[in-house]
């Protein structure tokens, strides 16, 4: 499958979109990047910033793992935490509570939303389209990331794997996309998002219409 651009999707005969939020309506590693860097700064200046990266990319490994498919297998409070207890830290937790918060205050104040997904957008809210995001992720982050990128008035919904239960290709987390948007057949929604496997082809699988994008080649 050919990836799409934002200003090829067609919109006719659609009643509503299920839309990815990470990779998809802004760009993630560089985010990311960022706020581990300034944790790395600020709780563990003492190590190598490789040597504390890889630690943090194994505690992630083993929380995904553990708690798959839950939308608790991304939190990265659980990742800090298994980083603090094997360290022997005293008191993991409340060091993971600390680290977590700087990760995610300095991902989102870095976040700008894509023009091009700007622009799709706009194109949905001309034409009257709901909108809700679809994505495996905790909901409270998500929501703070929706806010930054100032689209709390032009996204209708939101679903994630934490209030489903699943994480996307299951076709639970796509069937919970368009019931709060109102729709009863696939054939009425489309599905935008990065990934082939998660994206494109669950959504396919129950008759949603799905382009995948790529930001880096909107430009």
């Amino acid at each position: 499958m050919s990836v799409s651009k934002y200003s090829n999707i067609e919109l006719s005969d659609v009643r509503g979109v299920l839309i990815d939020l990470d990779d998809t309506l802004y760009v993630y590693q560089v985010n990311h990047d960022h706020a581990l860097k300034e944790v790395h700064k600020e709780l563990f200046s003492d190590m190598d910033y490789s040597e504390f990266s890889q630690l943090y990319r194994n505690a992630r490994n083993t929380v995904t793992q553990r708690l798959m498919p839950q939308g608790a297998c991304r939190s990265r409070l659980f990742a800090f935490q298994t980083v603090f207890e094997t360290l022997g830290t005293q008191q993991p937790f409340v060091r993971a509570y600390v680290a977590d918060a700087l990760y995610w205050d300095s991902f989102i104040a870095n976040m700008a939303l894509a023009p091009a997904a700007d622009a799709f957008l706009a194109r949905c809210e001309a034409l009257g389209l709901p909108v809700c995001v679809v994505s495996d992720m905790t909901a409270h982050v998500q929501i703070r990331k929706i806010e930054k990128l100032g689209l709390t008035g032009r996204i209708t919904h939101l679903v994630t794997s934490e209030e489903v239960g699943a994480e996307k290709p299951d076709a639970l987390m796509f069937q919970a996309g368009m019931r709060k948007l109102g729709i009863h057949r696939g054939e009425d929604a489309i599905m935008i998002g990065d990934s082939l496997d998660k994206d494109i082809i669950g959504a396919q699988a129950i008759n949603i219409k799905a382009y995948q994008v790529s930001l880096t080649q909107e430009f």
